[in-house]
Parts: C-alpha cells; structure tokens; sequence
C-alpha cells in the first residue's frame, strides 16, 4: 500500500523558468557589470565556465561555487532575492498536492541544491504540503539520482521500495533509477512525446493513478 509519494521538482513541480532566468540572465548580467563587458560576450563566457565544469561535478550546482569563480562581489542571495517572483508552480500542482497530501506523506528529491530548492519551494508556496526534501547534490554529495539514492532514501524515510511512488520529468533519473530500487515510478512527459501505462502528461493524470 503505497504510504509516500515522491516528487522530482523542476519541471515537474516548478518550471524551469526560475533556474533558467538566475543561471544565465543573473549571473550574465552581474558578470557583465562586475568585469564591464556586453550582455552578449558576459552570457558566452558564462556558458563556457558552466560547460567546462559540467553536470558530472558537484561544483555545478553549487551557487556559492560560482559566485566566487566569477568573483562577483556582495552576495548571491540578494541576486536570488531578484529572482523571486520567478518562480512559477505548475498550474495543476497546488490542487493536485492539496489533494494528496491528505493521504500520503509528500516529499520531494532533486538534484538542485537545498538554498535553491528552499526557495523555489517556499516561493511557489508548497511547504504546506511538503514532509520532507531531499537533495542528491547537497545531502548526499551526488550529481546523479542513482538506484543506490533511492534507497538511501527509503531508509531515511523509513520505508519500504512497494509503499513509494515516485514521479519526475526525467526518464533515467526518475523512472529508471527509482524502478531499479523497487520503487513504482511514473514518466512525466508534458511534452506528449512518450506514451505508455507508466507515462503521465500532467501531474492530474499521475494522481488519478494514485486514488
């Protein structure tokens, strides 16, 4: 009987509008008035550091991390500050956890980092209905959601993989991974690209699943 219901978070709960817009908009932005170069040339640069760090280190997705490579001055949380209002729920979410949380313990595991995670979740409004969250980068020093996370994560919740369903916008590290754990997962595919009994459009059509 399923007990927790997990959640990935960008682009599953939250758009990616807010990480986009404080990754390269931001960062770009600050970078070209710290070192007096264009938008255009401050956004090549940017980009290329990011690319040349890449997704397999833990350096990138940690904020402070760059803000000192770039040596930017001040603080990066007024930057973050900014870029509040960004932060977009998708439009089914609130009901849709309303619902959920009624019945089951609702925690969310990302890779993001927890200062960024904490604010998206608190801008869009979701602490409410939030047991608990879980970041692979900041609380587990991993780059990925592996099978071995999964489990950690049972443990930590106290749990075993048959009273779990997970759903998440990635297809290894949130169908693949969790399945490879014992955990019942979903496919969210907004875009309607991929079909199948354990592919979703939207977050109403994964509840459906559940009740």
């Amino acid at each position: 009987m399923t007990k927790v219901v997990s959640f990935d978070l960008d682009g599953t709960l939250i758009d990616r509008t807010f990480m986009d817009s404080l990754w390269f908009d931001g960062f770009s932005r600050r970078y070209a008035e710290r070192w007096g170069v264009s938008q255009e040339e401050a956004l090549r640069e940017v980009t290329r550091r990011y690319d040349g760090v890449g997704m397999e280190r833990l350096e990138w997705y940690d904020i402070d991390y760059w803000w000192k490579e770039f040596d930017l001055g001040g603080s990066w949380r007024d930057l973050v500050d900014e870029f509040r209002s960004s932060v977009r729920a998708y439009p089914e979410v609130h009901e849709v956890l309303d619902e959920l949380h009624r019945r089951f313990k609702l925690i969310i595991i990302t890779n993001g980092a927890r200062e960024l995670v904490e604010v998206e979740i608190e801008q869009a409004g979701l602490n409410d209905y939030i047991d608990r969250m879980f970041s692979a980068s900041s609380d587990f020093k991993l780059v990925k959601k592996t099978s071995g996370f999964y489990s950690d994560i049972l443990k930590a919740v106290g749990v075993s993989p048959a009273e779990v369903v997970h759903v998440g916008d990635n297809w290894v590290f949130d169908y693949l991974a969790p399945r490879e754990a014992g955990i019942r997962a979903f496919f969210l595919d907004r875009d309607g690209k991929q079909s199948g009994e354990s592919v979703v459009r939207d977050l109403r059509e994964f509840s459906r699943q559940l009740l």
